[in-house]
């Protein structure tokens, strides 16, 4: 649907200047498309809503399409300017913990024991409670939690049942967000479930599972921080030794150049006190300006931006391993794992 959309938007004056109306940052075609999702959910009688299975439609895409989506936000222009004025995109893709799990198990086969854990990043903090999920690689079981929330994973080029291990004892879990998404808030859980595309059915009842997850669980917290000037105070004040690890999903795509410089200055400064283990799930290209010590990443590697890389960069003082674990869909709907350190995925098709 959103591919349909995006094409449609594209072509339409009066559409695309909705997004005129949302700060410079955020004028992104997400933000629109959840500002629509968003009035849709009490709106589902309407015509556009016949095409979003996750608010009950069954419509097929036709070329209908495209001119009620315009005849909605014609409609409701008044409530979507609004909206796009006011809020900001926030989203938490549960699948992700995949990458979280598996970076995690790489910083274990390097420190074992416990580590704290921060997500940079973090929207309402749903990935810091990875460990509470039930995990489904290639359909089976691989994980003994019972949970509403059920992470599933397509495993390509590998038997996926035997590629997550038992995570470590997590000792504190903290969240870094420039607005952080407050759980007990209703309007602000409908905002983060307004960011489920509309044929995501499965991914809805999974965010929903998570967020009630949440609700019954003091074990995380969300803090209000910038990534590019917090991040290395936030992890001096956690207490204890033990390794933290870092994680990120998609933010680099948030900052730009000089702001995903300033970012792993962060981690370097705190890499000073403590060890220090950033966990990725982001872009090549953009990993590619951040001096990681990847040589895969100066080939062609670096201009595959419709796949995300998993990995994790071990740092301590003026020191730091770097290590590609995988190639992956950006939402982690399948992972490839890294054949050898070496690995640079051109093995995998391009399409």
């Amino acid at each position: 649907m959103y591919e349909t959309l995006s094409e449609g938007v594209a072509s339409d004056n009066g559409l695309l200047a909705l997004l005129l109306d949302a700060p410079e940052q955020q004028r992104r075609p997400s933000l629109l498309f959840a500002a629509v999702n968003s009035l849709l959910a009490s709106r589902r009688g309407s015509d556009l809503a016949a095409y979003y299975p996750i608010h009950g439609g069954h419509r097929a895409v036709d070329d209908q399409l495209v001119p009620a989506f315009s005849a909605f936000c014609g409609q409701h222009r008044d409530d979507l300017t609004r909206l796009l004025a006011q809020r900001s995109t926030q989203t938490n893709e549960i699948r992700r913990c995949v990458a979280l799990r598996l970076g995690i198990d790489h910083v274990q086969r390097h420190w074992p024991g416990p580590v704290a854990l921060v997500e940079v990043g973090a929207s309402a903090g749903l990935n810091l409670l990875f460990d509470r999920y039930d995990y489904r690689l290639d359909g089976e079981a691989s994980s003994a939690a019972a949970s509403s929330a059920v992470v599933s994973c397509e495993v390509r080029g590998s038997s996926g049942t035997n590629i997550l291990r038992t995570p470590p004892t997590i000792t504190r879990r903290l969240g870094i967000d420039q607005h952080p998404i407050d759980l007990s808030d209703p309007d602000a859980r409908a905002w983060l479930e307004a960011f489920i595309w509309p044929e995501q059915v499965e991914e809805l009842a999974t965010l929903r599972g998570a967020i009630d997850l949440a609700a019954t669980t003091a074990a995380a917290s969300v803090v209000t921080g910038d990534a590019t000037t917090d991040t290395a105070r936030m992890l001096s004040e956690l207490p204890g030794s033990e390794p933290v690890v870092v994680f990120t999903a998609s933010l680099l795509s948030y900052l730009t150049g000089q702001a995903r410089n300033a970012f792993v200055a962060q981690l370097r400064e705190a890499a000073h006190r403590r060890p220090v283990a950033w966990v990725f799930a982001e872009a090549p290209g953009l990993l590619a300006t951040t001096a990681l010590d990847v040589p895969a990443l100066r080939g062609p590697l670096a201009q595959r931006n419709s796949r995300y890389l998993v990995g994790a960069s071990l740092r301590r003082a003026d020191q730091h391993h770097d290590q590609l674990l995988g190639l992956a869909d950006p939402y982690l709907r399948w992972f490839s794992p890294a054949r050898d350190s070496t690995d640079d995925f051109q093995w995998i098709p391009t399409d």
